[in-house]
């Protein structure tokens, strides 16, 4: 059932100045019991609409005259909603309430039953106040209207802002475009410049093996030259002593024997040759190849170490080896040894400058479940604190003026990562030298081995 009541009746009253209901002049509502005589007007009205109840009241003190406040009213636990309009009568104000908005004729046929010539008073306030109001109202909208112009042309402008940095944008846009192709065609090429140096430093790391590979081949050779040309004149010497009637024993037997000892010197050097050639091959093939084998570990470092040999011999520099001899693998021979050779030529430039300095390098491998661990340590001059994040970057290098390339450390880098699919990490301080920690894993026989 709807708790709204659908009459159109109404109710009048006086109230003092202060809101306190003095007559109750029309009451088709009977609503006696709740606007009673002597209490305030506001006291009708539940706690929510109190206040606006007292916002009517003080309208209406303070204009004189107030219009149509919707004001709801509980009536035997039922919704009534008046519309209240009020005007000042003298000292007092009258205010009448009704079921339906209450139009200003009504109003004042209900104040005029009171007084006549005040409701003639009144009614020129309210006249005075309508005008007001409807100036107001046309003031008001004037003013909407000039703001909405002035939005509608500010709107106007930000859009043709709009259309204009749109273009703008297009136009970055297309520039973005052609920059970020040029950038990418940059970074190719950077890429593979990049590569072609990387190619050339394993070149040039080939060029220096082979250099101390001939200098080092350089010395049993020409011994066993030597030897061979003290041997030919020996064998000339006995040949003349033969053709002679009578030998003398002693002399004979002492060519002989001088025969003998350049024999045994010119083997010698000529197997030490042989062991460097063998060597050589091996470190030549495994670095050019880069193809997996099946190969001795503690072989191919000592060969490595052997073909720098040149480069670390008039130095106080100790090599020192830990290696099982019978450590045997799969995996790839040449990359580890360009690995130790970029170390090992480091600690050589970096680490003891240049080879002034005594020092001492230990290699370490172990094999454990098939992952070989390497370590390599100098106790060298070490690595800055700010160097030692960049060492595994390409072109970083502290001895540029000296013609450092700066790809050793990224070239060690890669073929860890890369080629042996394994880790490879560095720990120095400065003055206490350098550990590098690498491993990879590897295979313990090949089906070609089998």
């Amino acid at each position: 059932m709807d708790d709204t009541f659908q009459s159109t009746m109404g109710v009048s009253l006086l109230c003092d100045n202060h809101g306190k209901i003095i007559s109750l002049l029309c009451d088709e509502l009977n609503l006696s019991s709740i606007l009673k005589v002597g209490q305030l007007f506001t006291a009708a009205f539940d706690t929510e609409n109190m206040e606006k109840a007292g916002n009517f009241l003080l309208e209406l003190k303070t204009k004189g005259v107030t219009f149509d406040w919707p004001l709801p009213l509980y009536v035997d636990d039922k919704l009534l909603l008046l519309h209240f309009t009020g005007g000042l009568n003298g000292e007092n104000l009258f205010i009448i309430g009704n079921t339906t908005p209450t139009s200003i004729n009504q109003f004042f046929d209900e104040l005029m039953k009171i007084n006549n010539e005040q409701a003639n008073v009144l009614r020129e306030t309210m006249k005075a106040q309508m005008q007001i109001k409807q100036q107001a109202e046309v003031d008001q909208d004037t003013h909407l209207y000039e703001e909405l112009s002035q939005l509608n042309n500010e709107l106007a402008n930000t859009q043709r802002e709009l259309t204009k940095k749109n273009v703008q944008l297009e136009q970055q846009r297309k520039e973005l475009k052609k920059l970020n192709t040029e950038l990418s065609d940059t970074v190719e090429e950077l890429s593979q410049t990049r590569h072609e140096l990387v190619q050339s430093e394993k070149m040039a790391s080939l060029g220096r093996l082979v250099s101390g590979f001939a200098h080092e081949l350089n010395t049993p050779i020409g011994i066993a030259v030597g030897s061979a040309s003290a041997l030919q004149k020996e064998a000339k010497k006995i040949v003349a002593m033969l053709d002679e009637d009578e030998v003398d024993v002693d002399e004979l037997v002492s060519a002989v024997n001088s025969v003998n000892q350049g024999f045994d010197l010119t083997l010698s050097n000529l197997e030490r040759a042989g062991n460097l050639v063998s060597s050589f091959k091996r470190t030549a093939v495994d670095q050019t190849s880069g193809e997996k084998r099946y190969f001795d570990v503690h072989e191919v470092i000592q060969d490595t170490i052997n073909t720098l040999n040149n480069r670390f011999k008039k130095t106080d520099i100790q090599i020192q080896l830990d290696c099982p001899v019978d450590l045997k693998v799969v995996s790839l021979p040449g990359a580890l040894e360009q690995i130790l050779t970029n170390l090992l030529i480091n600690s050589l430039i970096h680490g003891f400058d240049e080879g002034q300095q005594t020092g001492d390098i230990h290699i370490s491998v172990q094999l454990e479940d098939e992952v070989l661990s390497l370590q390599y340590q100098d106790n060298g001059n070490g690595i800055a604190p700010e160097n030692i994040e960049k060492i595994f970057e390409p072109f970083f290098t502290t001895h540029r003026s000296h013609g450092g390339s700066g790809l050793g450390g990224y070239i060690c880098y890669n073929l860890v990562t890369n080629q042996l699919k394994g880790t490879i990490s560095c720990d120095s301080q400065v003055g206490q030298g350098v550990t590098f920690n690498m491993s990879y894993p590897i295979e313990l026989s090949m089906t070609s081995q089998e």
